[in-house]
């Protein structure tokens, strides 16, 4: 009887136990269904998280809307699956951060949204900013302060070689003197310095005289000069187009062309003119000599 006992006692505690497991996987099964129809998942890209973790909360505005899904490295960036409510439709003027809440560096994903924009889609990755917190900026504090202290290590090194020796005195000490003797030397030339003022100040107004009341004459000359440079074009122009014509014309004197162009080039008509030339000179002494041949006279 005892043996009949503890056998149902073991069936009754194992039904327990598959029942419980039961209920369990159904309590997570139902959690992750609800979550699947109530959330939106979306896939934002950083180049850091700086200790983001799953399940850390996902805040838009302030008000915690979902969480971190999950994790994964791809390439040199981090891609992280953010589920928010499904009543939050991300665009693309939304910032999503990586972001500090706390003293401890707790990190959420604070999401600046806005409705304003185009919108992103569930397939699209985001690019996100990741937001140093207090610890990065209390450890960038820090190398600060190492370069500070280095710097001034240096400076302290520097002091001690110059002030070795009386090296830093003597400089000091040397400044000082010339500073004296460069004011005693203002002090000494002040008139001069004031009289050479007064006559460059003079002389301003010298060539400010001329050129006022010469600005008639001035101008005058200006337009002299502006129409002797027009003048001067036009002349250029022209003789530009009388050494076009005097080119075309010893072109043709070349070519033969024309009557001088002809009589320079034809040898034939030059032997001619030549003869006709001393055929008229013995013509002429001819009548100078024989008058009577050519000319007759009666006076009845």
């Amino acid at each position: 009887m005892s043996a009949m006992n503890r056998k149902i006692e073991i069936q009754v505690g194992v039904t327990m136990l598959v029942a419980i497991a039961v209920l369990l996987w159904g309590i997570a099964w139902l959690s992750n269904y609800a979550k699947a129809h109530v959330q939106r998942v979306w896939h934002v890209s950083f180049a850091q998280i700086g200790g983001l973790a799953e399940g850390n909360e996902a805040r838009v505005n302030g008000v915690r809307k979902g969480a971190v899904r999950s994790l994964r490295l791809a390439d040199d960036r981090v891609i992280v699956d953010v589920a928010l409510s499904k009543d939050i439709g991300l665009t693309k003027d939304c910032r999503v951060a990586v972001r500090d809440v706390g003293l401890m560096g707790d990190k959420v994903i604070a999401v600046d949204y806005r409705s304003s924009g185009s919108p992103w889609s569930a397939r699209d990755t985001i690019p996100g900013v990741y937001e140093k917190g207090l610890p990065e900026v209390m450890a960038e504090v820090g190398q600060a302060t190492g370069a500070v202290a280095a710097i001034s290590a240096q400076l302290d090194s520097l002091a001690a070689t110059m002030s070795r020796g009386g090296g830093l005195a003597a400089t000091v000490e040397n400044f000082k003197r010339t500073s004296l003797e460069l004011q005693q030397a203002v002090t000494e030339n002040r008139a001069a310095l004031r009289t050479t003022l007064e006559n460059f100040s003079a002389t301003s107004e010298t060539a400010k005289s001329l050129v006022v009341d010469r600005e008639a004459q001035l101008s005058g000359a200006m337009d002299h000069f502006v129409s002797a440079a027009e003048n001067l074009d036009r002349l250029s122009g022209r003789l530009d187009s009388l050494r076009s014509e005097i080119q075309v014309t010893a072109g043709k004197l070349n070519r033969g062309e024309g009557t001088l162009g002809k009589l320079v080039n034809d040898d034939r008509l030059y032997a001619d003119l030549n003869a006709s030339v001393r055929d008229l000179k013995a013509l002429i002494g001819d009548v100078k000599a024989n008058p009577r041949k050519y000319f007759k006279f009666s006076v009845f």
